[in-house]
């Protein structure tokens, strides 16, 4: 599927050094050590740039789990296969194809997309539908967790296109997806 089919999909995560995205009871609290430096790393500028959300259902009941719901204004997908069966009402569920999901999306006029969630994230990978990829890599070993990535069927090339640390550890890394011939 070409881009030009389908909206730009970004991938915006945090990862700890060794490669998580969260503890094994799925708790984040370990983001809080780069919290109060007065910095958003970006993640208003990336809302500003997105016309929706693709989320994983463990990302979604995470999000939904807080008080101040996230996407305001954003459309909101998100995907379970069975497991999750009602979403709340700002939000719609997605059963199927990730192709035709983004199909659909670009019918809809969605321009660009955030995607959220480990195994959502590898699902797009795989399918070689991301365009570009912030990682936040926060300054901390967990030792164990949910990873970052899961299996990726084959190697995807990526062009770093700018890296910045900040006065709380934290560095980000921005890349492009090249998308390979195979």
């Amino acid at each position: 599927m070409t881009q030009n089919n389908r909206p730009k999909i970004s991938i915006y995560i945090a990862t700890s050094i060794d490669g998580y995205i969260a503890r094994k009871d799925g708790s984040l609290d370990w983001l809080d050590r780069v919290g109060g430096f007065d910095e958003d790393y970006g993640f208003q500028k990336l809302l500003d740039s997105i016309d929706a959300v693709i989320l994983g259902r463990n990302t979604y009941e995470v999000a939904a789990s807080v008080h101040d719901w996230p996407y305001k204004g954003k459309r909101i997908v998100v995907l379970s296969n069975n497991s999750l069966q009602t979403v709340r009402e700002e939000a719609e569920l997605f059963r199927g194809d990730l192709t035709q999901l983004a199909s659909q999306l670009h019918s809809d006029g969605i321009k660009h997309v955030w995607i959220d969630g480990g195994v959502t994230i590898s699902q797009f990978l795989d399918l070689q539908m991301v365009d570009s990829m912030t990682l936040s890599v926060i300054p901390v070993m967990l030792g164990s967790g949910m990873s970052l990535f899961s299996k990726i069927s084959k190697e995807l090339p990526c062009r770093l296109v700018s890296s910045q640390s900040y006065p709380s550890g934290l560095v980000q890394l921005n890349y492009e997806i090249t998308k390979s011939e195979n």
